[in-house]
This record gives structure tokens, C-alpha cells and sequence, in this order.
């Protein structure tokens, strides 16, 4: 059960509602626009790599959007104190940094603040109204940041806020480039559907085995991953962002096809290079893998 109250107010919800979708170290959490613990799905852009919409260019996105109208009010997602309020970003609007302890809440392109620093905040309470972006998109801001309050503690907001899982991303592997046998590239497509968008990391792996040999304890020859966490906490820097907005860093080359809320689901091609290949073309053997934020997997391998 859910009741929205006035602006200014909370939005309560029901304990048994809480449990079931899931509760913080402190108390409940919620969704920073509906106030509730279903989720503010479709988003209109996730965690991660994306392509943006308006200009085709890459970057590595640090947070959740959520398209609404400006004006909308936007909530405290757990209790916590007020911690940081920017006037004037260069993102465009104001921001809203909340302090949960263990983690923080920030809440950008809001057009209004109705907290000071310093403030207490419950789970549901209305904090700010939200704007649009310097480009004139209309939408939420919404980052989690653990342990500490840099954009390298930026992690998947998922891993926070309530949602409905609803089982493994799907994989495939694509394109195998043999140019160098001893030195393949190999490019894998990981997918989730709009209603969870929570890929957290891919992996390929090769072997040397028979093309019926179970891979299943087979040493791998060599195996890369790339975790949208630890990239960014590898990646981020306070100065630049030129190398973790770089699409093709360490060998391994990141093109998502773009996305919007309008859209079934959000698609991810990984190039690998770095492998380590076999003489024996027809021995290569490949393992894909992808987790999603609640450690739901999915393996497939070549034959």
C-alpha cells in the first residue's frame, strides 16, 4: 500500500511491500521519482557504457536517468542526512547529495531544493523538483556512490534500490577474427530487457579442446572481464574523463547500440583482444559469460 501526500510530505509504504522488494542496513528504500519499491522503469538510460542519443557520442554514464516532466517531485530513496547542494552544475540544474551512511544518494538536474545542507531525510520524503538537462532533456540524474562520495564510487544503483529481477541477461558470441590464430578477437552481445537493465559484467574465456571436449575444469588459456563497476573505479579521474569515455581502452572495445525508454531492451557488443589463441584454428575453444547485478548468470560457449 501506497499513499503519495502533498508536496513537502512522504510517501509511505507498507512494511510487507518493503520486505518483499527489499529494505536498506537503516530502513527502507525507495525510487527517487515514484516514491515506490517497483521501480521507475523504463529508464531512459542505465548504468554504463551508452551511446547518447542527442550527438551519437560515447561516455561512460555514472548513474540512472529517468525521463519525467519538469516539476516532478523527486524523493529521498532512504534516510539519511543532506549532505551537498550544488545551485548551479555544469550539467544543468541544481544537485542533491544525500548522505546515507555507507553510501550516497545524488540527485541531479533538479529545478528546485526543498532541503538545506544538514538536513534528516526519510525514505519518501520530497527533496527536490525535478529539471532538465543542459541539453534541454527533461529527466532525473540518479547516482549511488559507495563507500566515499567521488564519481569513482559510483556504482550500479541496482545494487541499492529495489527492483523485480527478472533472471540472466542473454549472450551470444558473434564474430571470432582468426587473422592470428595465436591472437584471436573475439566479439560477444550481451542484452537486458528495459524493465531491469542491470548488466554487471561480461567475460570470454579460450581454451585448447576438441570441438565435443567439455570445457567444464579445462584451464583456460586466458580469460578477460570487464565489469562496469570496477571500470569505473579503475577509470575515473577527478581531473579527466578522456579514459574511461574512451570506447576502446585496455583492448577491449565497448559499442552499445543506442537506447531510450522508448525501447525494448538495452544491447552491449564487447570486442576482446589481449586472447591468447591456439595454432590449431579448429582446437579454439571459447566460453562467454555474463552477471547481472543480483548475480544472476549466463554462460555459452563456441563448439
Amino acid at each position: 500500500m501506497k499513499f503519495l501526500l502533498l508536496r513537502g510530505a512522504s510517501v509511505l509504504v507498507s512494511a510487507g511491500a518493503l520486505f518483499l522488494a527489499g529494505c536498506g542496513a537503516d530502513g527502507p528504500v525507495v525510487w527517487p521519482i515514484s516514491g515506490a519499491t517497483e521501480g521507475d522503469f523504463p529508464l531512459s538510460s542505465t548504468f554504463g557504457p551508452r551511446v547518447r542519443t542527442e550527438d551519437d557520442v560515447y561516455d561512460f554514464h555514472r548513474g540512472i536517468d529517468i525521463a519525467v516532466p519538469e516539476g516532478t517531485d523527486v524523493y529521498a530513496v532512504a534516510a539519511g542526512r543532506v549532505s551537498e547542494i550544488q545551485k548551479n552544475t555544469s550539467a544543468g540544474g541544481m544537485l542533491v547529495k544525500v548522505d546515507h551512511g555507507g553510501y550516497y544518494s545524488t540527485y541531479v538536474h533538479c529545478s528546485e531544493v526543498d532541503v538545506d545542507v544538514g538536513d534528516s531525510v526519510d525514505a519518501g520524503e520530497v527533496i527536490a523538483l525535478s529539471g532538465k538537462a543542459s541539453n534541454g532533456f527533461a529527466h532525473l540524474h540518479f547516482e549511488i556512490r559507495k563507500p566515499g562520495d567521488n564519481k569513482k564510487d559510483c556504482v550500479h544503483p541496482l545494487e541499492v534500490l529495489p527492483y523485480t529481477d527478472k533472471g540472466a541477461p542473454t549472450l551470444e558470441i558473434g564474430k571470432v577474427d582468426m587473422t592470428n590464430p595465436l591472437q584471436p578477437k573475439v566479439t560477444i552481445t550481451a542484452r537486458v530487457g528495459a524493465g531491469e537493465l542491470d548488466l554487471r559484467r561480461v567475460s570470454v574465456a579460450t581454451f585448447e579442446a576438441d570441438a565435443g571436449a567439455i570445457l567444464e575444469g579445462l584451464v583456460p588459456l586466458s580469460e578477460r572481464a570487464y565489469d562496469i563497476d570496477d571500470w569505473n573505479r579503475t577509470y575515473s579521474s577527478s581531473e579527466s574523463d578522456v579514459v574511461i569515455d574512451d570506447p576502446d581502452n585496455e583492448g577491449i572495445l565497448v559499442r552499445p547500440q543506442k537506447y531510450n525508454n522508448t525501447m525494448p531492451r538495452y544491447e552491449v557488443d564487447f570486442t576482446f583482444t589481449g586472447l591468447v589463441g591456439t595454432v590449431t584454428s579448429g582446437l579454439l575453444r571459447i566460453r562467454a559469460v555474463a552477471t547481472d547485478v543480483t548475480g544472476n548468470v549466463i554462460s555459452v560457449e563456441s563448439h
